[in-house]
Formats: C-alpha cells, structure tokens, sequence
C-alpha cells in the first residue's frame, strides 16, 4: 500500500516542520500567539488553494468530476513523487494529472499549519484562529479520508 504509506509520511512530516516552526529557538512562534494568526491563516489558504486547483482542474479541461478515479489518480500521483519505484498509470492518466496530483501534500502542509499555528493563538484569547483552525482540520479529515479511499481503490499504482 504505497499510498498509504506515503500519506502517513506527508502528515508526519508536515507534523514535525509544523513542530520545528513552532517550538524552534530561533523562532518560536509559541511564544508569540499574535504572530500565528497569519501563519494560521496562511496555512488554511494554502489547503483550501489546493483543494480548489484539484476540483477546478477536471471541469476545466473539459472532464466531469468523477471521485473514485480523480481521488486515486492524485494520491497515486503523490505517491510517485515521493517514491519512484511507485507506478503511476501514466498511459490513460490525463497528462495535467500528474503536475496537480503532485500538489496533494500541501493540503495536509497547510491544514498542520492551520492547527499548529493557529493552537497558540487562540489558547492566548485570540478568539479568531478558530476559523483557520477548524478550515484547517477540515482539510487533514479531506487528505487523509482521500487517502483512504484512494488506497482501497489501488493497487501498487493499478486502478482496482
């Protein structure tokens, strides 16, 4: 199950920069609950740019939007580029596929950030980093149920 595996390590990795960021000495946005608004926000807006390109994407090039193959073939393309002993099905794959598909990990980037940075915020009283927060919680459940329905549905980059 290469999709899963490399879905476990996107969302580790983007919990271990979102922790670097936070709690590192030379910045530590821990200790400056202001600061993480932005940085929340930011993160929340990547997600949420990710998530509009990937849906945007097949309407736009004339495809109707169909779950079970796009899902797949994003989360197969993610993990190609991760892995490349991983196959992607590049013949009957659209060729804007693969450079969207390989966009996916900062979906789960942007919503650890959201929650990372935005956690500080409103435990200091900032009452307005719940919005980031809850967008960017909203996104880790798309990426990671995404994941899992795409790891059903694949086989070592084959389409069950």
């Amino acid at each position: 199950m290469g999709v899963a595996r490399v879905t476990a390590m996107v969302l580790f990795a983007s919990g271990m920069a979102a922790v670097g960021v936070l709690l590192a000495p030379s910045v530590g946005l821990w200790r400056h609950p202001r600061a993480c608004v932005p940085v929340s926000i930011a993160g929340a807006a990547v997600a949420i740019a990710v998530l509009g390109i990937e849906v945007a994407a097949p309407l736009a090039h004339g495809m109707p939007l169909s779950w079970p193959y796009l899902g797949s073939d994003y989360f197969l393309a993610m993990a190609h580029f991760f892995n490349r002993d991983y196959a992607y099905p590049f013949f009957w794959s659209p060729a804007w596929a693969y450079p969207i598909g390989t966009l996916t990990p900062l979906i789960a980037g942007g919503g650890v950030a959201a929650v990372a940075a935005g956690y500080p915020a409103f435990r200091a009283g900032i009452r307005a980093a719940a919005v980031p927060i809850t967008i960017g919680l909203v996104a880790i459940g798309v990426f990671v149920g995404a994941a899992v329905l795409a790891a059903q549905e694949s086989l070592r980059g084959m389409l069950l």
